[in-house]
């Protein structure tokens, strides 16, 4: 009886996980649409897995269908689809920041792999979704929902500073349950090899960058209150954000230039043109797995295998390195870098995903000790086999989590100029032969947002609106 129940238990999970596909395995299509320019493919790609993927990952889709439509120009159907991502974050997080978890989900997500819990988005990637949203309304001319969408920039910021110190005393708790230190677990016997990982991390993180702040959405929540403000207290605004700015590039003229007119409460008569360059594409999630050899159990131990899978940083250093503006060649300069962005939070975040791993592994752990236990009666042979069954079915269920955001650009660069009397503006790829001719409009203040996958890829202009 043990046997065939311990049979039908591994052939269940085996047969269950074996008809699951990964987030890699169904985004395949997708991405490679998406590296190559062919960006109407890669938004049919988006929409047909926010309409059919998995529902713990439609969030995750809504926003790639969001950011594809945004380079083909559909900013409508960019808008509609980052709504539909913001209703899932609403839903998870809601508007007391509690996520709805069910007693399966935790089982799920602690037993099996991490992609099998609902995708709930991360700050950067929030950050970002806001963002976007209120381009993509100054672009069609809803300044108001733009404006909305501003303010909910900096909420993003204060919910997540609550959500980490919420999900890191959990973490906590759940690890002095079973009895480890979590500050001292990455000094153990596998410290070595995380330590070097967290080291790469750190490496990537400029000391003056601050957690959670994205220079580029602060700046655009300056411009928008420095040149399309209606309110008294605009300018105190605009120059509240210019100042954050300033501390992260104190040496950029445009942004210090900036920063004193709206210290003086006054514009510039002198129309001018700010250009935003997305080039690159965002770092992605990769796993590292850490196997723990039977060496390190006692010869009687009924646990055939016992590891970690935690997630780590891959770069994309494939880009177009800036942008030469107008007949004078102005050559744009950083201002987001997203690399670092996402490496300050994957810092900060680390102790919270190395619970998540041990707990797993842990899990997976008592499992296989159950299931060897209960046959210890049959034989050798009997306890071998199912030893190495729950040993490759705990191995096949211990994975990290790989989503992300993955249309996200590597940074962004701008430049800011006088307005050219000719109505135009030239846009060149710096050491390419890629060059973009753009038609201004007659405001005073033109805001134009350029994005760039590669190198190889056209120039597309995904927002142009004017104050």
């Amino acid at each position: 009886v043990a046997v065939l129940c311990i049979r039908s238990f591994l052939v269940s999970f085996l047969f269950f996980f074996g008809c699951m596909s990964s987030h890699y395995d169904r985004t395949e299509n997708f991405t490679f649409s998406w590296k190559i320019g062919d960006f109407e493919q890669a938004a049919k790609e988006a929409e047909n897995l926010a309409k059919k993927g998995p529902s713990r990952d439609r969030m995750l889709y809504r926003l790639e269908e969001g950011a594809t439509k945004r380079i083909q120009g559909n900013l409508h159907g960019s808008a509609e689809a980052f709504d539909k991502a913001s209703l899932h974050y609403e839903k998870w997080l809601g508007v007391h920041l509690r996520a709805r978890k069910s007693v399966s989900e935790e089982l799920i997500s602690t037993i099996g792999s991490a992609e099998w819990k609902p995708y709930k988005s991360r700050v950067y990637e929030r950050v970002m979704l806001r963002m976007y949203q209120a381009l993509n309304f100054l672009s069609l001319g809803k300044d108001g929902l733009a404006r909305a969408e501003i303010f909910k920039t900096r909420q993003a910021v204060v919910d997540a500073k609550e959500i980490w110190k919420v999900e890191l005393d959990a973490s906590r708790e759940a690890m002095r349950r079973k009895s480890i230190d979590l500050e001292d677990g990455s000094s153990q016997s596998m410290g070595t090899e995380m330590d070097q990982e967290l080291a790469m991390i750190k490496s990537m993180i400029p000391d003056n960058l601050p957690e959670y702040v994205n220079p580029a959405a602060i700046y655009l929540e300056a411009l928008y209150f420095l040149h399309g403000g209606t309110q008294r207290d605009d300018f105190e605004k605009a120059s509240f954000s210019l100042r954050e700015v300033l501390a992260i590039h104190p040496s950029n003229p445009w942004i210090q230039n900036d920063f004193e007119q709206a210290n003086q409460g006054k514009l510039t008569k002198a129309k001018q043109t700010y250009v935003f360059l997305e080039t690159g594409r965002a770092p992605v999630r990769r796993e590292k797995r850490i196997d723990l050899p039977l060496v390190f159990f006692s010869a009687t131990s009924r646990l055939p295998y016992l590891g970690i899978a935690f997630p780590t940083l891959y770069v994309n250093d494939q880009y177009l390195t800036g942008l030469e503006v107008g007949k004078d060649s102005v050559r744009t300069r950083p201002l987001a870098d997203l690399d670092a962005i996402v490496a300050r939070e994957f810092e900060k975040d680390f102790p919270i995903e190395l619970t998540k791993a041990i707990s797993g592994a842990l899990a997976k752990g008592g499992l296989q000790y159950l299931a060897t236990n209960a046959v210890r009666s049959e034989g050798k042979t009997i306890e071998a086999v199912t030893g190495v069954g729950v040993g490759a079915l705990a191995q096949s269920m211990t994975r990290a989590d790989w989503r992300s955001w993955t249309t996200l650009p590597k940074r962004i660069e701008f430049c800011k100029i006088p307005t050219p009397a000719s109505g135009e503006l030239t846009l060149r790829g710096v050491d390419t032969n890629i060059s973009l001719t753009v038609p201004l409009m007659s405001a005073k203040t033109n805001i134009l947002w350029v994005r760039s996958v590669s190198a190889n890829t056209p120039l597309r202009l995904t927002n142009h609106f004017a104050f």
